[in-house]
């Protein structure tokens, strides 16, 4: 079982859909300074997860994790009162090489048939009215986040958990420091 392709919408860089086809065994990424590497790697094993920067990303989410462009849109268009929804992170992790049935169908952005995990980070539908209380009640200086939710889906729509994914991720961030006194 490998990872085979992995979609990035509105993840820190990367603003419209990026897609990158993996090989199977070992894959190498080669870019200049800030093009995207780190934070492909970082989509993988946020959906695989549910971490980022060792801690789980419900607890973590910030503005930050949006891309930076769209952020800024949102909060234009609000201000300005014209109609927008608000920034969705989307990551798609597809799977390859095994039969797992429970994590294949069409619930992916491609509606098609595919085996893999999707993260949506979006504004949570229980909070919908509190969440345009908020947006229309003033000025909007930064992203909601408390109105959003992490959501891990199979392709099959199946709501989940990262500890039911079969395959596990583990990040070594080697330019995080961190001091022991």
């Amino acid at each position: 079982m490998h990872i085979n392709r992995i979609k990035i919408k509105n993840f820190k860089c990367f603003k419209d859909t990026f897609t990158l086809e993996l090989n199977e065994g070992i894959n190498i990424l080669v870019g200049n300074n800030e093009a995207g590497k780190s934070t492909i790697l970082e989509a993988m094993h946020l959906v695989l997860s549910g971490l980022y920067n060792g801690k789980y990303a419900r607890n973590e989410l910030s503005e930050y994790f949006f891309n930076n462009e769209a952020v800024e849109e949102f909060k234009a268009a609000l201000n300005s009162n014209k109609p927008i929804s608000a920034p969705e992170i989307l990551i798609e992790v597809f799977i390859a090489g095994e039969n797992l049935p429970f994590f294949e169908g069409d619930g992916n952005s491609e509606c098609k048939k595919e085996c893999g995990v999707c993260l949506k980070i979006a504004i949570d539908e229980k909070h919908k009215v509190d969440y345009d209380d908020f947006v229309h009640a003033g000025e909007v200086t930064s992203l909601p986040i408390e109105f959003y939710e992490l959501s891990w889906m199979t392709c099959a729509r199946d709501q989940i958990t990262p500890r039911r994914i079969p395959i596990k991720s583990a990040l070594i961030d080697s330019h995080v420091k961190r001091f022991r006194i």
